[in-house]
């Protein structure tokens, strides 16, 4: 008997168990609104960065190409400091200084050659003039003598007469000459002033590269010394053809690097793009140059470092976050509010973006309720509701 009422009893809770949640349990099954997530729309500051990439560069680096002569001391090695005036590599001029001393002997000769026949042609007019002196000589019969040794020596000039014509094109020839010796000449000294026999260091700085050893000849296809002023630095950045029109001169911007923000500036933007190859084929780029505004000790050129441009900046404005924003094919942007547990679809009006955030211009109200991340389930007048912890997975 006392097991019949137990089990009579444990029946009527059940029961009851049943009759209290079971308008429960069908209201959830008629229960066909959506669980959303939601978001207020607000007044606040909006930022819009670029984020990208950028490679440490110093602000001052010169490649010394020397001469294709041979080195005579190289007197740093890579990785020294050096001080303006500072003598890097000696190069040795001897074999230029004896291509002078030649071209000035031969211009010498040259010289010295004309002269020769200069004086042979006037020695044949003096000889001419003598025996002129001579014919006019016959008053006196004493003078047969010389008339006939007159005779004798116009025989010889006649002899010569071919040597005057020959020594005149000689004249000319010795002129062509000592023309072509003054340009050789002439030559070699340029040559000597156009070589610097010394490179020297233009400003402090460190040697960071040297492709040159004693007693070797230089290298005219690649810099011999490279130096660099490794604190003072800049940001290199390759910007894309989608973002080189959102970069000017004088964006505020920060270098990320081993979890420090470093305050930069955008200073300098090539006027044109080049082509550089990737690993998809090729790509345009436009560079633009970063200056670090702060000194850093652990940071060297050729780091490769993150870096946030600052492309825009508003204050005050109307905003909602950019996972309640839905676009169509047509480019309009829509959100959805919620009004009494149903989605209201409005058109928006978009201002500065940023990857988190948008200006709203048009469309919405300070203190709108917009749902985030919208499906394609949620439509125009759809019942929504907002969603506990765990209806969102």
């Amino acid at each position: 008997m006392m097991k019949k009422k137990t089990i009579t009893w444990i029946v009527g809770i059940v029961a009851l168990g049943i009759i209290v949640s079971l308008p429960i349990i069908l209201g959830k099954k008629n229960d066909k609104s959506i669980s959303v997530k939601t978001s207020n729309v607000e007044i606040g500051n909006l930022s819009s960065y670029l984020n990208t990439t950028a490679t440490i560069k110093s602000k001052t680096i010169k490649e010394y190409y020397g001469p294709q002569l041979k080195a005579n001391e190289v007197n740093f090695k890579v990785g020294d400091s050096v001080k303006t005036g500072d003598i890097i590599v000696s190069y040795d001029i001897e074999d230029i200084n004896n291509a002078i001393k030649q071209a000035e002997i031969q211009y010498d000769n040259a010289v010295l050659q004309k002269q020769e026949l200069i004086n042979q042609k006037q020695s044949i007019e003096d000889k001419k003039a003598k025996d002129e002196e001579l014919k006019n000589s016959n008053k006196d019969l004493t003078h047969i003598d010389k008339i006939s040794e007159s005779q004798g020596a116009a025989m010889a000039l006649q002899s010569q007469s071919g040597l005057v014509e020959i020594s005149e094109e000689k004249i000319k020839q010795s002129d062509n000459a000592i023309n072509l010796a003054k340009i050789s000449l002439d030559s070699a000294k340029s040559k000597l002033s156009s070589i610097n026999s010394n490179i020297v260091a233009e400003f402090d700085g460190v040697i960071t590269a040297i492709n040159i050893t004693e007693g070797a000849i230089g290298n005219m296809t690649q810099p011999a010394v490279v130096v660099q002023d490794i604190y003072n630095l800049k940001a290199l950045v390759a910007l894309g053809k989608y973002d080189a029109s959102k970069v000017i001169v004088g964006q505020e911007a920060e270098i990320v690097i081993s979890g420090n923000r470093i305050k930069g500036k955008v200073v300098y933007i090539d006027p044109v793009a080049k082509k550089v190859q990737s690993a998809t084929g090729s790509d345009v780029i436009l560079n633009a140059d970063v200056d670090i505004l702060e000194k850093v000790e652990d940071i060297k050129p050729e780091f490769d470092v993150d870096i946030e441009i600052l492309l825009a900046k508003k204050e005050n404005i109307l905003k909602i976050p950019a996972e309640a924003i839905r676009s169509d094919k047509q480019g309009k942007n829509y959100a959805y509010i919620m009004v009494e547990n149903k989605a209201v679809e409005k058109l928006i009006k978009l201002g500065l973006q940023s990857d988190m955030e948008a200006e709203v211009m048009e469309g919405l109200d300070e203190g709108d309720t917009v749902i985030l991340n919208p499906t394609a389930a949620i439509k125009d007048g759809s019942l929504v509701k907002e969603a506990s912890v765990g209806d969102i997975k």
